[in-house]
């Protein structure tokens, strides 16, 4: 999305409010016009009755005129401005959807949230409010010279002398504002991703009782928040103080000329009252119009910051077809890195057949993951293939992906819902007696039953509600209910306790008959049976074979098994006083 584009795009559904916006200038301005023209009726003697009603009566009419067309012109102006915030939440809702998973690694949650919530909350702000006042203001000073022009031209011109050294000083202290609305820019980006992080890691923050520090760096955050806020303030006001002394210059020449203008009887008294009363709303509008302009700036801040997700490109779009016959995954000669320079995985050649169960094992950063991420199509692959079957991961369509291959992640995400929309992510059709089936299979319907609320039980935010255990088997339950064929468990049993894992191991079970099951594991225990096991080492395979073939034949595997087998042993003891 080009930003520029949009914003034109934006402002011109702001037309119809800034078309009653600009009639509604002009009563004002013959209100003016009446009352003076009034009151030169009561200076020369010639106010009649009938006088004085017509002009009372083109005052107060006048007036209306001008709070009619102006509150129509608010409502247009929110009309558009809440239309307009609709329309790009929802483009960038349906655009967040296009993107690949890689989009959402790479941004942090605080920044997408500040740009969703409050750069997008901007535009209701400028086209609300700052737009239809700039209308206006805009407006004004125009009127005003025009009107000083039909009463002498000299006043009009002496009036508006000033004004290309206000331009001039404009353009500089321009730039100094943008400077500084962008650092307020970035300022208010770090505080929100740190508030977003703080708030996240409240439970282990209190655990470690490193609330004083870490509240020590929000604080120290905010005040540097604050402090871009006063130098703001500093940014737009003695500039905008030293602007009004130039302009006003121009009030002083009026005064100044029309004196002398009366003095030789080239300008009458009344005359003169109406100059200085137009020159005055000439200098006021222009201040009032600056005091607008920082909004411009900030408008345009947010709609870079909005342009960074919309311009993204999305992921290139395939046809759906739903009909993909699911075959062995493999990765040929695949290299990836996800920076474009650190190489996570080089010259990968693995074969994964149908209805087999593989293991993938390795240090930690040894692109275990990686591999997972490649083959759920989170990320394109920088060298090489990875397909299912015949097909191109990276030629798919996301729903076609979806279809084939699920996955358990070691952090299951939990919307705050009932259990059963939790578990209907698999499939949001299910029935309630499929969503009871799953859940026995997944070894969590006793628990559900126990809860008051059993499957209509709310989980509360990302399921605060649940254990990991409890999580892990819900998030099982909704792989079962969506039934793909191939199935990655990325460590989905590393941080769970003994009775947990038991459940969950038979809840794979059930899960992976006639699946083809992909597992990044953590307890090698667990996949000693497996067909086949991959040996990672610092983004290479090492090894693969079976348990029994790689303990002889790869060193790396046997050191892992034996590491696994003293943990397993592990116990505490005291020797001569000495706990060991």
């Amino acid at each position: 999305m080009n930003t520029k584009s949009f914003a034109k795009k934006m402002k011109e559904k702001n037309k119809g409010a800034n078309r009653y916006m600009f009639i509604s200038v002009l009563p004002g301005i013959a209100t003016t016009f009446l009352s003076v023209w009034l009151m030169s009726l009561f200076m020369q003697g010639a106010a009649t009755r009938q006088n004085i009603s017509l002009a009372v009566i083109g005052i107060c009419f006048m007036q209306f005129a001008k709070a009619f067309f102006y509150a129509i012109g608010i409502w247009h102006a929110h009309h558009a401005a809440y239309q307009s915030l609709t329309d790009i939440r929802l483009e960038m809702i349906a655009h967040l959807k296009q993107l690949p998973i890689s989009f959402f690694q790479k941004r942090s949650v605080g920044d997408l949230t500040k740009i969703i919530s409050h750069d997008v909350e901007q535009i209701e702000v400028y086209l609300a409010h700052a737009q239809p006042e700039m209308m206006i203001t805009k407006l004004v000073p125009v009127l005003a010279v025009i009107g000083l022009t039909a009463v002498d031209w000299r006043l009009a011109l002496v009036l508006v002398l000033p004004f290309p050294l206000m331009v001039v000083f404009r353009k500089i202290t321009g730039r100094l504002w943008g400077k500084t609305f962008k650092r307020y820019a970035q300022s208010t980006k770090e505080m929100s991703e740190d508030l977003t992080e703080y708030i996240s890691g409240m439970p282990t923050i209190k655990a470690f009782a490193t609330d004083e520090q870490k509240t020590e760096t929000i604080l120290l955050r905010i005040n540097t928040y604050i402090d871009w806020m006063k130098k703001i303030m500093h940014t737009i006001s003695i500039p905008t103080s030293l602007t009004r002394m130039l302009l006003e210059i121009g009030i002083v020449l009026v005064v100044l000329v029309g004196v002398m203008l009366m003095n030789t009887g080239e300008l009458s008294t009344t005359r003169f009252i109406l100059a200085i009363i137009l020159a005055g709303m000439f200098p006021s509008a222009l201040i009032k119009l600056m005091t607008f302009n920082h909004t411009e700036i900030v408008l345009g801040r947010s709609l870079d910051s909005i342009a960074s997700i919309m311009g993204e490109a999305p992921k290139k779009a395939y046809a759906y077809n739903g009909n993909i016959t699911p075959g062995a995954v493999k990765m040929r000669n695949v290299s990836f890195s996800y920076d474009g320079s650190h190489t996570v995985l080089q010259a990968i050649n693995l074969v994964f057949e149908k209805n087999t169960v593989n293991a993938i094992v390795g240090l930690s950063g040894s692109g275990k993951s990686t591999i997972a991420n490649l083959i759920m199509g989170f990320w394109p692959v920088t060298e090489g293939h990875v397909t299912i079957g015949d097909h191109d991961i990276n030629k798919l369509n996301e729903k076609d992906i979806s279809k084939l291959v699920s996955i358990v992640q070691q952090d299951v995400f939990m919307y705050n819902a009932s259990i059963a929309e939790n578990i209907r992510i698999g499939r949001s059709n299910a029935s309630m007696e499929d969503v009871i089936s799953v859940a026995k299979k997944a070894q969590i319907h006793d628990m559900i039953s126990q809860m008051p609320n059993g499957y209509d039980t709310l989980v509360g935010e990302a399921g605060a509600k649940l254990s990991g255990g409890e999580k892990q088997r819900i998030a099982i339950a909704r792989i079962m209910l969506k039934n793909a064929p191939i199935i990655i468990l990325d460590e989905a049993t590393a941080a769970i306790d003994a009775y947990n894992e038991k459940l969950i191991q038979e809840a794979i079970h059930n899960l992976c008959k006639q699946k083809t099951l992909i597992v990044i594991a953590h307890h090698l225990n667990t996949i000693a049976n497996a067909d086949q096991i991959v040996v990672m080492d610092r983004g290479r395979v090492a090894a693969t074979g079976k348990h029994n073939d790689l303990l002889e034949n790869c060193s790396i595997y046997s050191e892992m098994v034996h590491a696994q087998n003293e943990v397993d042993h592990w116990e505490i003891r005291e020797t001569k006083g000495v706990m060991a």
